[in-house]
C-alpha cells in the first residue's frame, strides 16, 4: 500500500475506475440493503447489517458528488492553472467541511453516533499546533471535524501517504496545505523538513495537525514500537512505553520540527476514547448502533510551557502521553471496560473482560 502508482495514474485510472465501480454499487442498492435485511433476521443486534450497508452506500454516494465537485473545481481554477491561490483553497476548505457535517449526519443516524468533548477549550485567535494520539480513521475524521466545524479552523494535515489511495482525499488533500509522508528511515530528515515547512506561516484561523504516534493503536504495533525503543538502546523510553496501554510511544521529530517553525503557536494535545478498538468492518458492524458517545478530551497550552532542548522535549512529550493514556483509562474503567497489563514474555496473554475490545 505504500508504493503508490504515480499522481497520473491515480487521477486517469484509479479515480474514474471507482467512479464507476461506485455508481454500479449504487446501482444495486436495493439488492444490498434487502439482502442485508435478510442476513439481520438471523443475525444478532438491530439491524446492524443493514446500518452498515446504508452507510457504505452514502459514503460511496459522498466519494462520486465529491470527485464531482472536486473535477468542478478544478475547471473553474482555470483548468488547475489557479489551484493555489486563496479563493481556490478556501472554496475546497468549504467543500471539506460541507463533506464533514453530512458524513457525520449519517452516522449519526444511522450509528447512533454521539460525540462528548470534556472541558472544551474556549475558542480564541491565534495559531496550534495539535498533537492526537492514533486512534484510527473514524477518530482522525472526528477530530478534523471538531477543528473544522467546531472552532472553524482551517486544519493542515500531516497523514500517511497510503491514504492518496482514495481518490477523493487524493484530489482535496494535495491541493490545500498538507503533507502526505511514509515510514521511511532513509528520508526522515526530509519528512521532518515538510513538516516544518507545513507549520510555517500559520494564520489565526489555522491548525497545524500532527500525530506523534505515527501509526494507528495496536497492541502488536505497540509491542513492535517498544522491542524497536530497546533495539536502538531507548530503554528509559521503552521503560516508559511499557507503562502506557493505550498509546503509542510518541515521536519526537515532527514535534520538535512544528514548534521549531511555528513558536508563537499554542500547543492542543487531543485524545479520544470509545473508537480506538473499532479498526475493522467486523469490529465496527458488532458495535453498531453505539450504545456510548465518543468521548474527547482536548488540553491547550501555550507553548512557553514547552521545554526546547531536544531531551526535556521528549521527557514532556511522553509525560504527556502518559496523561493522555491514564485518561483513556479513566473512561474504559468508567464504562466497565478492563484492560488487563501485558504479560511477561512468555507468558499466555491474558483473557479480556466481556467488552473490552480487542485492546491489550
Amino acid at each position: 500500500m505504500d508504493r503508490l502508482p504515480p499522481k497520473l495514474v491515480r487521477r486517469l485510472v484509479l479515480a474514474p475506475v471507482l467512479l464507476v465501480v461506485s455508481m454500479l454499487l449504487l446501482a444495486l442498492a436495493p439488492v444490498l440493503l434487502v439482502g442485508a435485511a435478510i442476513a439481520d433476521l438471523v443475525l444478532p443486534g438491530r439491524w446492524r447489517t443493514v446500518r452498515l450497508v446504508a452507510f457504505g452506500l452514502c459514503y460511496l454516494a459522498l466519494e462520486i458528488v465529491g470527485l464531482l465537485v472536486l473535477f468542478a473545481l478544478w475547471v473553474r481554477a482555470g483548468f488547475g492553472r489557479s489551484l493555489r491561490s486563496p479563493k481556490s483553497i478556501q472554496a475546497h476548505y468549504a467543500f471539506m467541511g460541507w463533506w464533514l457535517k453530512v458524513i457525520n449526519g449519517a452516522a449519526r443516524v444511522l450509528f447512533g453516533l454521539r460525540i462528548r468533548i470534556e472541558d472544551r477549550p474556549t475558542p480564541r485567535p491565534g495559531p496550534v499546533l495539535v498533537f492526537c494520539r492514533h486512534a484510527g480513521i473514524g477518530n482522525s475524521m472526528l477530530l478534523i471535524g471538531t477543528i473544522m466545524i467546531g472552532y472553524r479552523r482551517r486544519p493542515r494535515i500531516v497523514m500517511l501517504a497510503k491514504l492518496q489511495w482514495d481518490p477523493l482525499a487524493d484530489t482535496i488533500f494535495n491541493r490545500v496545505p498538507n503533507r502526505f509522508i511514509k515510514h521511511d528511515p532513509s528520508r526522515r530528515h526530509l519528512y521532518t523538513q515538510a513538516i516544518g515547512d507545513l507549520a510555517t506561516g500559520l494564520s489565526d484561523i489555522d491548525a497545524f495537525v500532527l500525530f506523534p504516534e505515527g501509526k494507528d493503536f495496536t497492541p502488536r504495533v505497540r509491542r513492535r514500537a517498544i522491542d524497536y525503543l530497546r533495539s536502538k538502546g531507548h530503554d528509559r523510553a521503552a521503560d516508559r512505553a511499557e507503562g502506557m496501554l493505550h498509546v503509542l510511544p510518541p515521536r519526537h521529530g515532527g514535534v520538535m520540527a512544528a514548534m521549531r517553525a511555528a513558536p508563537a503557536a499554542d500547543i492542543v494535545f487531543v485524545a479520544h476514547a470509545v473508537l480506538e478498538d473499532v479498526g475493522t468492518l467486523k469490529e465496527l458492524w458488532s458495535r453498531i448502533p453505539f450504545e456510548r458517545p465518543i468521548v474527547g478530551r482536548y488540553w491547550r497550552i501555550p507553548q512557553s510551557e514547552a521545554p526546547t532542548e531536544e531531551a526535556a522535549l521528549i521527557d514532556w512529550l511522553y509525560s504527556w502521553w502518559e496523561r493522555i493514556d491514564a485518561w483513556v483509562d479513566e473512561h474504559e474503567r468508567e464504562h466497565g471496560i478492563r484492560r488487563l497489563r501485558p504479560p511477561a514474555e512468555g507468558e499466555p496473554p491474558p483473557e479480556l473482560a466481556e467488552g473490552s475490545g480487542s485492546g491489550p
